[in-house]
């Protein structure tokens, strides 16, 4: 069967139409099929646009392969001013287990691809407020919305501090919805019941917090009349005492760290107090072996004996695992090796889950034992650790209070 070129681009077109990728066949004997392709300016681009990409970074030849297929099944059918869609390549990836998400960065890259597919803030709308009244859903997806744009008065708010102003007010909002349509109906009394029957604390400040800035968006926008929480203000959130972990805790944690990538990550937070973040985000050119240091945040470490023990054991392991890679974060992923991207902050998180030393416990233990070992000076935990003052403080305090126990007589 012989190559059937694409339209011309600039024909118009009646209507779109979703292109049924999965339908595609490509003939046994394909030679002269694919120098007549090639011949395309489109799918030659897209073609050695792969070819660079691919030397760039490490990937294999199976790898470039099989992208290079799904090029060809994506572009062949269609002139070069028409964008392929996201939602017709992803059954390619179930039907044929095709490469589509680096397919979609290529295409995307080269100007080729609409992401048509629902935005993470789009599924945590339809999955917070699918039982609010559609009047009300609309004002708190417009709030949201330009948190995360800001203000000519406000700066943007990352996805993650939306995301909380979103879990907070979200029960409030499906209560509100059984016997309310719109948010101008809400009064000062609905507030407080509202906020009087969540749990004392850090729930009920946080959705105040969340409500306040709902309706000061929607007053300055005269969606609504008078703002039911003007005069409500947050009251003081007691936080948790802070105790060290036990040693079971410890030990559990180290039985649970089988792989080269469990001892880093449990070396970096148990001994340098890493944020998980921190973590994900290193490089290899911030680990100086030679000199024995670590650039964590900015911050040069000493590694200690076994932090470097398990530098050097995950690197072995790195460059027999994945040795073209050209990713240049420290640690990898089996979705990450083939680009440059750092490892998700799920797959971070995700390695100790279940435990109670988890990473984030691990660091905070860190900065415990340093002002129990050092003495409580909140200075001596800021310098060190490059953590905030209110931080250092705290920790400092809750070093005092447990030193002030031990030496206390029963």
């Amino acid at each position: 069967m012989p190559f059937e070129p694409p339209i011309e681009p600039g024909q118009q077109r009646l209507f779109d139409t979703h292109r049924d990728l999965t339908r595609f066949r490509r003939p046994s004997t394909h030679e002269q099929w694919l120098n007549d392709a090639l011949a395309v300016d489109h799918i030659a681009r897209a073609w050695h646009a792969a070819q660079a990409t691919a030397e760039a970074h490490g990937w294999s030849a199976r790898l470039l392969a099989e992208i290079r297929a799904t090029l060809l099944t994506a572009l062949c059918c269609r002139p070069a001013d028409e964008p392929v869609r996201y939602s017709e390549l992803q059954p390619l990836a179930a039907a044929r287990r095709l490469p589509v998400e680096r397919t979609a960065a290529l295409l995307a890259e080269l100007g080729m691809l609409i992401d048509d597919r629902p935005s993470s803030l789009d599924r945590a709308f339809d999955r917070q407020l699918h039982s609010v009244a559609p009047a009300i859903r609309a004002d708190a997806e417009d709030w949201l919305r330009q948190l995360l744009s800001g203000t000519p008065r406000s700066r943007p708010r990352s996805r993650e501090t939306v995301g909380e102003y979103l879990r907070a007010a979200a029960p409030l909002l499906r209560a509100w919805s059984s016997s309310h349509d719109h948010l101008r109906e809400i009064t000062v009394d609905d507030v407080r019941k509202s906020l009087a029957e969540l749990p004392a604390g850090s729930a009920r400040t946080q959705a105040l917090i969340s409500l306040r800035s709902l309706f000061r968006h929607l007053r300055s926008q005269r969606r609504i009349f008078r703002n039911p929480t003007a005069r409500l203000a947050p009251g003081s959130v007691s936080l948790p005492a802070i105790l060290p972990l036990s040693e079971t805790d410890y030990q559990q944690v180290v039985a649970a760290a089988a792989t080269p990538e469990h001892r880093l990550a449990l070396a970096l937070s148990a001994v340098h107090a890493a944020r998980p973040g921190d973590i994900r985000r290193l490089q290899l050119e911030d680990v100086d072996l030679g000199d024995r240091r670590v650039t964590i945040a900015g911050h040069v470490r000493r590694l200690d004996d076994l932090s470097l023990k398990a530098v050097k054991e995950y690197l072995v392991h790195r460059r027999a695992r994945w040795p073209s890679t050209a990713n240049p974060h420290l640690l990898v992923s089996g979705r990450t090796v083939y680009d440059t991207r750092p490892v998700t902050s799920y797959y971070i998180n995700n390695l100790f889950r279940g435990h109670k030393a988890t990473l984030d416990r691990l660091r905070v233990d860190r900065w415990l034992e340093e002002a129990l070992n050092r003495g409580p000076d909140p200075l001596h935990l800021a310098a060190v650790f490059g953590i905030s003052t209110a931080s250092a403080i705290r920790y400092a305090q809750a070093a005092r209070q447990i030193l002030e126990d031990d030496t206390t007589p029963p």
